[in-house]
């Protein structure tokens, strides 16, 4: 199968949806990998899989929900699908370790109350999905993203752990404070507030960028603990390596439109708006040609691929751009060059 002859996108679909026969999987790939054209089409159904899966797990996202199922033993009849397809298309997974597990069997056993354990959603790279934890706070989480929280909150403080991006709407508890620890011993500190946190952990910056309410970030420095206040319209940048603060004035359009499915550009730096693009596209960018640094792009995309936003990148400021390492959807993350 050659790159002149296209094969109809429903057999894309087919494809990453595990319908097809040995023989046709093995003609669909050959097609994939004759040409840099079909591995962008592959690349597109592929992330149209993602986007369905990511709709079909919000609606089972809700934690007391699941747990409520689980604890009474209802079952679901499910279509076979083969593992490795599971973990190539699923967009959130929710984890039940073992410890809640044997807490829910005990329950059973004498009708105690079930001791708490740790649930942890993670989200596929290029995806997005959204949570209801059980003290009624709201969660967006972004692309490559790890939020870990017990099945029930104490009469303590509400924590939970965060590696990667989301946005929080906190239920209020005056009583009870809530707390998001991230990389690098940092945590924000809130009561009731919506707010938006980055902390990958292989990121050299933590940023929060506060809508509403107050919070606090507590940070490290040197041996001693800090903690920074920001109010809303605000901005914290965290740097991992200097240890120190910056605040900055924001209308948080840009830092938090990712969970309505928008990319807003608001006089962004180049770098700034190439890390939103990766995240939502799932690829890797390098600038090549330092002068570029000082360009920066005011704009909003919403369902535009990535081709068409670097093209307006190309008409506004000349850059140029094209893929240096483009691998076969699944198969790792896209390269390219800006020069």
């Amino acid at each position: 199968m050659s790159e002149q002859h296209p094969i109809p996108e429903q057999r894309l679909f087919d494809y990453y949806d595990g319908r097809l026969g040995e023989s046709e999987r093995n003609e669909v790939k050959s097609w994939i990998e004759a040409s840099e054209e079909n591995r962008r089409t592959a690349r597109r159904i592929y992330s149209l899989l993602l986007a369905t899966d990511t709709n079909r797990m919000r609606q089972i996202t809700n934690t007391e929900e699941a747990l409520r199922k689980v604890k009474g033993r209802k079952i679901v009849q499910r279509r076979k699908v083969a593992w490795w397809q599971w973990a190539q298309r699923a967009a959130a997974v929710l984890f039940l370790p073992l410890a809640l597990l044997a807490a829910w069997q005990h329950s059973l056993l004498d009708s105690r109350e079930p001791m708490a354990g740790l649930l942890e959603v993670r989200t596929n790279p290029g995806t997005t999905t959204r949570l209801t934890l059980p003290d009624s706070t709201r969660v967006w989480l972004n692309s490559s993203t790890v939020l870990s929280y017990p099945s029930r909150f104490g009469d303590g403080t509400r924590d939970v752990r965060l590696c990667g991006e989301a946005y929080f709407e906190v239920s209020k508890d005056p009583a009870r404070r809530f707390v998001v620890h991230t990389p690098q011993e940092s945590a924000i500190e809130v009561y009731g507030t919506s707010f938006n946190v980055e902390a990958y952990a292989d990121d050299p910056y933590i940023t929060t960028t506060l809508t509403e309410g107050k919070v606090g970030f507590r940070y490290r420095h040197g041996t001693d603990t800090r903690r920074a206040d920001l109010a809303p319209g605000e901005k914290l940048v965290y740097d991992v390596a200097a240890q120190d603060v910056s605040l900055h004035k924001t209308n948080g359009l840009s830092e938090s439109c990712w969970k309505d499915g928008l990319i807003i550009f608001d006089n962004t730096p180049l770098r700034e708006a190439l890390h939103m693009l990766g995240k939502r596209f799932d690829v890797d960018f390098t600038v090549t040609n330092p002068k570029l640094d000082n360009d920066r792009f005011t704009g909003t995309f919403g369902t535009q691929r990535l081709e068409r936003i670097l093209q307006y990148f190309e008409i506004s400021s000349h850059i140029h751009w094209r893929y240096a390492d483009d691998p076969a959807p699944g198969q790792g993350r896209a390269n390219i060059e800006i020069y």
